[in-house]
């Protein structure tokens, strides 16, 4: 038995208090389809969230065989099914591929075998096994819906909420979503089915309707009891009624009327030995039964009453037997973290091979950015040449030659120091590709997986591993090519390489926060390529920056750290080119010890900004 009890949820807009739901009450007994019906706006998707635990309301209770969810413990993640309005799927993977992850995530199977009878009978119970080698990307919107509501069956779900699954489509396919969704209300026993749509056929698949308005139930009954309330030719009719009248007068009008239509048409009871078992009553005519209308003339003496809502609830006897309480079995308990990570871990792989423009987006980078930097490099530096000891007798030629070798100082110390910041530079871009669009492309698919048990902890880990595969291979390989195609950059390698790494690292934890932060892969985009943008300028490389500003702009600059460490590396292992690096920039040059602390705590902070945004929900 799922009841909502007095829920009541405000919101100010323009400084005045807005009721998204306003003392919201109903029961909903096990067995049973729900459609929740209303204009646009009036608060069903909002109510459904609030059923999920994806909102809380500010008053009132939603209770769950006679729990309540707000202090007693949620939902565990197997007994609740939440499916949002549009696809929840990778376009990339097949719908076969699609079933097996949601159950990996949210399952724990015995074996292979024991998977793949579950796939098989999800599939089957949605339709889906004739798709199930298709990609998502190819199916129809009935077919995605369908989908949607396969990733949550692998549980057996007892309460499934639908929002909007029947919205967009052509009138057959909704009418077999409907139908289906009614199936999968019959095939549990205890097993609650609500549907928000805004669409008004195929109301005779419904046990109930629940209607609201302006955030307030102004009805709640059978189907065909609703033309005879609102006093309407057909149901379609209904939303042009409510037009006629506040919501506050309807609400009113239902809370006078409704224990009438809950005793003549939303239950009956029938004996078995000495208790009672709750029975939907299908074989009465609303003609027949003379219950009220809802009054709708200008002249109701009720118009200027104030609203007065029942908050009596109505009490059903339900058959007691060892199926009414939703216990988790074994194979639903979830699975740890390091079985999500690696599923997750798995997957990504999985889609990454089959994006074949990204794969060529980054294979393009691989190639193209360490060829970008050798060609300022590509006749290697050559060694400095030294001054002698002893004074020329011809001043004019010890004076050209102290001008030439100056001259040789700064062309070498600016090739010596624009190739590691060129290097530094092209590695923060790719570090920006990387991570921009990780989180924030899949938002919604991780919203879903979370409310189904997915461990944040597991899924910022498969992007760790992930990204870092990426981190290494570009760092590395652009360090390596550089140091063989231009001889050798002075310096020492290893911890150049190490930095450039670090640099990496650095720029791509910070963009996974950002797209842990972004509500859209667009917004994420952008700003990281600020954040790259800005690295070269104000990294004060080229152009020194004020002593003013540069102690407090420098510490959040990664190119400045993995440049300036290594240019250090040069005092020890080639002095005369540390010197001569020392000609061309004003800003301090700093150790690579220091560089590497600062570096990793970029890592650690881009880190912690993911975690919580992964955390926080984000649900449209």
């Amino acid at each position: 038995m799922l009841e909502i009890c007095n829920i009541t949820l405000t919101l100010e807009r323009d400084g005045e208090p807005v009721a998204l739901l306003d003392d919201v009450s109903f029961n909903v007994p096990p067995g049973h389809l729900l459609a929740i019906v209303g204009p646009s706006g009036c608060g069903k998707t909002t109510l459904m969230k609030v059923i999920a635990g994806l909102k809380e309301g500010q008053e009132g209770e939603v209770r769950w065989d006679g729990r309540n969810l707000a202090h007693e413990g949620d939902l565990h993640p197997s007994e609740l099914g939440y499916v949002p309005q549009f696809s929840v799927a990778h376009e990339l993977l097949t719908v076969e591929e699609c079933i097996a992850s949601a159950i990996a995530l949210r399952t724990r199977q015995p074996d292979e075998d024991a998977t793949s009878i579950l796939i098989s009978d999800t599939l089957t119970q949605t339709g889906l096994t004739p798709l199930a080698d298709r990609q998502v990307k190819v199916l129809s919107g009935g077919q995605k819906r369908r989908l949607g509501l396969a990733l949550e069956l692998v549980t057996n779900p007892a309460l499934l909420l639908c929002d909007e699954v029947t919205s967009g489509l052509d009138p057959k396919s909704e009418r077999e979503i409907t139908q289906l969704l009614f199936d999968l209300s019959r095939q549990n026993k205890n097993r609650i089915v609500i549907n928000v749509t805004h669409s008004l056929a195929n109301l005779s698949l419904y046990d109930s309707i629940l209607v609201l308005h302006e955030g307030c139930v102004v009805y709640h009954g059978p189907p065909r009891a609703l033309t005879h309330y609102f006093s309407i030719d057909q149901a379609e009719d209904v939303y042009p009624k409510l037009a006629r009248r506040s919501a506050g007068r309807w609400s009113t009008s239902w809370s006078r009327h409704r224990d009438d239509y809950y005793a003549a048409y939303y239950l009956s009871t029938k004996k078995t030995g000495d208790e009672k078992e709750p029975e939907l009553i299908t074989d009465r005519e609303p003609e027949r039964i003379r219950l009220p209308v809802a009054r709708t003339d200008d002249d109701d003496s009720d118009e200027q009453a104030t609203r007065k809502k029942s908050k009596d609830e109505v009490k059903r006897t339900q058959e007691e037997d060892d199926d009414a309480s939703h216990e988790i079995s074994s194979d639903h308990q979830l699975p740890g973290f390091i079985a999500q990570t690696r599923e997750l871990l798995q997957r990504r792989w999985l889609i990454f091979r089959r994006d074949m423009a990204q794969v060529w987006l980054h294979a393009a980078m691989l190639i193209g950015f360490p060829l970008l930097v050798v060609i300022f490099g590509y006749q290697g530096i050559k060694p400095l040449s030294k001054l002698p000891d002893r004074q020329d007798k011809d001043l004019s030629a010890e004076i050209s030659m102290k001008q030439s070798h100056e001259a040789e100082l700064l062309k070498t110390g600016g090739l010596v120091s624009g190739l590691i910041m060129f290097q530094v530079v092209l590695v923060t871009l790719m570090a920006s590709n990387n991570a921009a669009r990780e989180i924030a492309g899949e938002r919604v698919i991780l919203e879903r997986e979370r409310l189904g048990g997915l461990r944040p902890t597991a899924y910022l880990a498969s992007k760790i591993l992930f990204l870092g595969v990426l981190v290494l291979a570009q760092a590395l390989w652009m360090g390596l090519f550089v140091e063989i195609v231009c001889h050798g950059i002075p310096g020492n390698l290893p911890w150049k390489l190490l930095l450039l790494v670090m640099a990496s690292a650095a720029m791509t934890s910070v963009c996974l926060g950002v797209s842990a932060m972004m509500r859209s892969p667009e917004k994420a985009t952008i700003l990281s390529i600020y954040l790259v943008g800005f690295q070269l300028p104000l990294s004060g490389a080229v152009l020194a920056l004020p002593k003013v500003f540069a102690p407090v702009i420098q510490p959040f600059i990664a190119a400045f750290w993995s440049w300036s460490g290594s240019l250090h590396t040069l005092r020890d292992h080639a002095p005369d080119f540390y010197e001569a690096v020392k000609k061309v920039t004003a800003s301090n040059i700093e150790q690579p010890s220091l560089a590497l602390f600062v570096l990793s705590l970029h890592v650690f902070i881009g880190l912690t900004f993911a975690y919580a945004g992964i955390k926080r929900s984000q649900w449209d």
